[in-house]
């Protein structure tokens, strides 16, 4: 399947951007009158005959709209620090985005090399990979973040799940968990998620309205998290977790810790 994105969309028409336009008409050879496959990236799933394209855009007739096709059983802000190169970095974002992730937020730790961070280009990113993976429910994306703001200011981001989960009832109280390479008391991020998973299950079957779970992992530079970043990320009651034995980079290990998470809800889909 194929599936175009465009956020112009108006009762039962729509209408593809010029970039949409060309990938849809001159590179896949769409003709008017065929049935094209877009989204909004809200979850919604459109079906629509393509028109006439009037000049640089090409309008849609809305057939049949299909709400949550890609909605996953779980809630996952992953906050990563930026990688010194550069490119490693948006690897893993293209990789999180086709694996399944909600939020991402770029951090800027104590230890961090790099300091900058190309937000337009990762939302071109974001969109490519989101329509190349089939996603309906395209990722937030912050802007950079120091990873001290990010740890205080939790409590208030736990008070906004709701609104950006687009699920009523939200779980407000997220599963906060870091990785790092220092000494000290660690736990498998697979058992971490496996007693979580119990406690969601748990909590379903005495609360059938219960929301999804929220989890949240940070990830540190090269250099590592400092010991004071996961002094405040254990105040705030962050689970610290550990990938096994490997060594890995940033990208790496933030791609494995995606990937445990996904799979640990597969069969919950």
């Amino acid at each position: 399947m194929e599936l175009f994105y465009t956020n112009k969309i108006v009762d039962n028409s729509a209408v593809l951007d010029q970039q949409e336009t060309i990938h849809c008409t001159k590179v896949l050879r769409h003709k008017p009158g065929d049935i094209i496959n877009f989204t909004d990236g809200k979850g919604h799933l459109f079906y629509g005959r393509l028109l006439e394209s009037k000049g640089k855009e090409a309008g849609i007739e809305i057939l049949r709209c299909e709400t949550g096709a890609d909605s996953s059983p779980y809630y996952l802000h992953i906050a990563v620090a930026l990688t010194k190169n550069y490119d490693r970095f948006e690897w893993f974002l293209e990789k999180a985005v086709e694996i399944g992730v909600d939020r991402v937020t770029p951090l800027v730790c104590e230890h961090s090399e790099r300091r900058v961070f190309k937000f337009e280009r990762a939302q071109r990113l974001i969109l490519s990979a989101s329509k190349q993976s089939l996603k309906t429910f395209f990722p937030i994306l912050d802007d950079i973040v120091k990873s001290h703001d990010f740890i205080t200011t939790l409590v208030d981001y736990e008070n906004t799940l709701l609104d950006n989960s687009a699920n009523d009832n939200a779980h407000k109280n997220a599963l906060k968990i870091m990785g790092h390479c220092r000494d000290g008391e660690k736990e498998a991020i697979t058992s971490i998620l496996g007693a979580a998973k119990g406690s969601w299950v748990a909590e379903i079957d005495k609360q059938s309205k219960a929301g999804k779970p929220h989890i949240i992992i940070m990830i540190g530079p090269e250099g590592d998290f400092s010991v004071e970043e996961i002094e405040l990320a254990l105040k705030s009651e962050f689970k610290i977790m550990h990938l096994g034995s490997s060594r890995m980079r940033v990208e790496t290990a933030a791609i494995t810790a995606v990937t445990a998470v996904y799979l640990n809800y597969l069969e919950s889909k």
